[in-house]
């Protein structure tokens, strides 16, 4: 009795401490009930820096709906840079994303465009956004991420960051359904 007793209480005590990650998305709601907007929270200097957004319209003049996981990765802004046939420097071009999962099965666009963001002490960041379809949601809803490819960079992503990600996608999936 004295064991099952303990069960019990230690499995109370364990639902209590869960997060409810659904509470922590920022959710924005115009005047006229017409645009939805919902973040997860994210940490700048965490790295890389995974965030998932939503941003939808019922307005049917102007109905979007655009899911996106968004990516960060720090690099040098020297690495970004390409010389040019007169010896100038221009900032290369770069595409691809890659999304490893936890079984290594991976998500991939070749096309997808990466953008750069310099900043004051001679560092950048390259980021991306990769569109959520309907398509990727089992993926990305029911495996963790472990690594992220921007163009050539490649970050691990930790498990302390992949399960949040995988729950702000799932209840982000969840408010509206995904076309």
């Amino acid at each position: 009795m004295k064991y099952v007793l303990f069960l019990l209480v230690f499995g109370l005590a364990n639902a209590a401490s869960a997060q409810d990650y659904c509470k922590m998305i920022k959710k924005e709601v115009t005047d006229n009930n017409t645009s939805y907007s919902y973040e997860s929270p994210y940490k700048e200097d965490s790295i890389p820096t995974l965030r998932v957004s939503r941003n939808y319209s019922t307005n049917p003049e102007y109905e979007f709906d655009n899911f996106n996981l968004v990516m960060s990765i720090p690099c040098e802004f020297a690495d970004l840079l390409v010389k040019g046939a007169n010896g100038s420097e221009s900032e290369r071009e770069e595409t691809k994303v890659v999304i490893t999962f936890q079984d290594n099965t991976k998500l991939e666009d070749e096309s997808l465009q990466i953008m750069h963001d310099k900043k004051g002490d001679g560092s950048a960041m390259r980021s991306a956004v990769f569109p959520i379809s309907a398509e990727h949601l089992k993926d990305l809803t029911t495996k963790k991420i472990v690594k992220i490819q921007l163009a050539t960079a490649t970050q691990n992503v930790p498990e302390s960051m992949a399960v949040p990600v995988m729950q702000y996608i799932i209840c982000m999936k969840n408010v509206r359904k995904v076309n």
